[in-house]
């Protein structure tokens, strides 16, 4: 199970590169504002955003996989 999480921040890894790939932020990168703000820079942090979100929910899942995994074994040490 706790090669699926691996196997899911290698995905997050990747994904993280292709936002923040040159070639793709250059869409974003024209003079227009979206409130106020350039698109580039609101796409730089949503994107940013999204990869901490998903960074933290895989690490949350990943957490609870594991105290899952342990407490079984604890709560029959302590039975002993």
């Amino acid at each position: 199970m706790i090669e699926k999480f691996s196997e899911r921040y290698a995905a997050l890894l990747i994904l993280a590169a292709l936002l923040f790939n040159p070639p793709i932020m250059s869409i974003f990168n024209s003079t227009e504002l979206f409130i106020g703000v350039p698109i580039l820079y609101l796409y730089l942090f949503c994107a940013w955003a999204l990869i901490i979100g998903l960074n933290a929910y895989l690490a949350a899942k990943l957490s609870a996989a594991r105290d899952s995994i342990t407490t079984p074994n604890q709560s029959a040490d302590s039975h002993d």
